[in-house]
């Protein structure tokens, strides 16, 4: 006789296919229905057993499911990691082979879809084992946490490929946040051990919590849910970090990750005016605003993503804060040095003589704040080198260039902008170069 729970694993299944097919031909025992399932299964399937475990074995709408020994629930979960490892490699493989994005596209997505759907039926499993069941529902939780691992290795590698923009389905959207606020417990705890600024710390605590929350019963999409995991996945790194350099490393996730709370923006702001108010001169409120703008700047920031999809990026609108605050500060600068000075005018015979450069207004702009940087003109003030510069220039198009606005666009500078504007000095060095 065959033990009935030898069909729960996958080892011998299709061994024993003829046999148990010819055994339990005309039966109305709880496994005939497994072994159609699994005859009728293509030799091709790779989600061939979690299928039959969670649709039909573990299944308490399809099968009266006997008691599961402790051995057993152990062989399921030794079953359940092979199989999750195999279907891993299945997956780079195919990735691999397939050389079209769209038929990539569409097999990312079919196995995406399948293991949701997968995913539902094992929870549902779960509930509706008897309470006292306690090896059978430890079983459905196994697969549950294998499932979740498969979709958690797509959404890693190839979230490229997924409908981002497309509605979690709710059952999925119930698994993550339960997932993402335990791990969220955890965190918060040591974390703030090692964080001086709780008040960071917990602003981003406060926004992740209200996702895994759910209360308002909005849709959530893919991407929304991608960004938070990765959020998450993030904060659980600053954790290998030395202590000294939480605070600064917690910012740079943010910047990079693109934390586009308004909540967040103020706050990073404030600290900055903060930190340049401590400074007693004007010239070192001014070295030390450029050094936290150039700190700003060297922070990376990864394309695609944000918080909060309907709001400028988190680069765009602290970068033009900065630029409105040095320009403040170089007015003031220059009014203490000579408070007389005014706007150098521009007669006709002076515009009559201006000097007509072969470039627009934006790559003038930042040609002449290249030379301030790399120290060709000896003054430190980009502001007082506009102002005084540009009333003698004139563009190809433009005439009378307003040199505070070419100032503010030397900060906001364009691609196709800087590279004519190499492609110039690499002609004139090659020009010095044959003198």
């Amino acid at each position: 006789m065959i033990s009935r729970l030898d069909f729960y694993f996958p080892t011998g299944l299709r061994k024993m296919l003829p046999v148990a097919k010819q055994a339990f031909c005309h039966s109305n025992d709880f496994f005939t229905p497994i072994l159609i399932n699994v005859i009728i299964m293509l030799p091709h399937y790779i989600l061939e057993w979690f299928d039959l475990t969670i649709n039909t074995i573990l299944n308490p709408q399809v099968s009266k499911i006997p008691s599961i020994s402790d051995e057993q629930l152990a062989q399921i979960a030794n079953d359940a990691d092979k199989e999750r490892d195999k279907l891993q490699s299945h997956l780079r493989g195919q990735v691999f082979a397939i050389t079209s994005r769209a038929e990539i596209e569409l097999f990312i997505r079919q196995y995406h879809s399948a293991l949701i759907i997968l995913l539902d039926r094992a929870h549902a499993n779960c509930d509706l084992a008897s309470s006292g069941n306690i090896v059978v529902r430890q079983a459905c939780k196994t697969l549950v946490n294998c499932l979740d691992d498969l979709l958690g290795f797509i959404e890693t590698h190839y979230a490229h490929f997924l409908g981002l923009d497309e509605r979690v389905p709710v059952t999925y959207l119930s698994v993550l946040r339960a997932e993402i606020k335990q791990r969220l417990d955890a965190l918060r705890i040591k974390l703030h051990r090692r964080i001086a600024d709780k008040t960071l710390s917990e602003l981003v605590f406060k926004t992740l919590y209200e996702f895994t929350d759910g209360s308002s019963g909005r849709k959530v999409t893919f991407r929304e849910m991608l960004y938070r995991k990765e959020l998450v996945k993030g904060l659980e790194e600053l954790l290998t970090r030395p202590e000294r350099n939480v605070n600064k490393a917690l910012n740079a996730l943010l910047i990079y990750r693109n934390f586009n709370k308004k909540a967040y923006l103020e706050y990073y702001t404030r600290k900055i005016v903060e930190k340049v108010n401590r400074c007693s001169s004007l010239t070192q409120k001014m070295e030390e605003l450029f050094l936290a703008y150039k700190e700003f700047n060297q922070m990376h920031r990864k394309t695609g993503v944000k918080l909060n999809p309907h709001y400028a990026d988190v680069k765009e609108v602290i970068g033009n804060w900065f630029v409105e605050e040095i320009n403040f500060l170089e007015k003031k600068y220059q009014f203490q040095i000579n408070p007389a000075e005014q706007m150098p005018r521009v007669n006709s015979e002076k515009a009559a003589s201006k000097i007509r450069l072969a470039l627009n207004s934006d790559q003038i702009a930042i040609l002449l704040r290249a030379a301030v940087d790399v120290g060709m003109l000896y003054i430190r003030s980009v502001h007082f080198v506009f102002k005084t510069v540009v009333p003698f220039l004139a563009s190809t198009k433009e005439e009378n260039l307003s040199w505070d606005s070419l100032r503010k666009r030397s900060y906001q500078a364009e691609n196709k902008d800087k590279v004519i504007v190499i492609a110039i000095l690499e002609k004139a060095i090659a020009y010095v170069q044959t003198y």
